[in-house]
């Protein structure tokens, strides 16, 4: 897909002005059609990832950082996604598939930042649990980080660290790095519990995990 000027200024959150330099010195990758300056879609994702900006998916231009107080906040009932039909070849592009975005959200690009961050290294962390995430921060429109739980009709084998299957893939999207790690630790206290493990290993209904993780996070507030 081609892009222009104004379509690359959205998508790296940079001014125009500033995009014309990187022409300039020749320091972006761009193509000349019919006496036009367009961009391809793929070969500025490969950039800035090489780069580690953040890319915008979302028709805004910019939102405030949310700040991760507790996790509980941010999870509904369409954060849960159960008995998923999913597949070791094609599990990113069903998530995805699966979740809400607004109209105007890019899918193709999270797709692509997903399915990069898997070739580096796995996301399956052990005990049946897998965290995809993309491998830059990602603006989708929401003021709140995205987190959406998957429960697969069948255990999936991601090569996850201790070879087990993965029982539960845990969909992080932030917006930016910082967000990211908060949320990296948010998860990596509840993981650390066996009720919250119990609980997304046997696929209790929503609103008992949801419980579960109000009083784990209650409990390290309190300490």
């Amino acid at each position: 897909m081609e892009l222009n000027l104004k379509d690359i200024s959205h998508l790296l959150m940079l001014p125009e002005k500033e995009v014309q330099q990187l022409i300039k010195k020749n320091e972006i990758p761009f193509q000349h059609l019919h006496d036009k300056i367009v961009f391809n879609k793929h070969q500025i994702i490969e950039w800035a990832l090489g780069r580690n900006l953040p890319i915008n998916v979302s028709g805004h231009h910019k939102l405030s950082e949310y700040l991760i107080d507790t996790l509980s906040t941010l999870l509904d009932k369409d954060s849960f996604h159960y008995n998923c039909k999913l597949t070791e070849d094609s599990y990113i592009e069903q998530m995805v598939s699966q979740i809400s975005f607004e109209k105007n959200v890019d899918r193709d690009i999270i797709i692509q930042l997903l399915k990069s961050r898997e070739t580096m290294m796995s996301t399956a962390i052990g005990n049946g649990i897998s965290l995809p995430h993309p491998r830059v921060p990602l603006m989708v429109g929401r003021n709140k980080p995205l987190i959406n739980f998957f429960f697969p009709n069948k255990p999936l084998d991601l090569k996850s660290i201790d070879g087990k299957p993965v029982h539960t893939l845990i969909l992080l999207i932030s917006q930016t790095i910082k967000q990211h790690l908060s949320l990296i630790a948010h998860l990596s206290f509840l993981l650390s519990k066996e009720t919250f493990r119990f609980a997304l290993e046997n696929r209790l209904e929503y609103k008992e995990i949801l419980d579960i993780i109000q009083k784990i996070e209650k409990t390290r507030n309190n300490s």
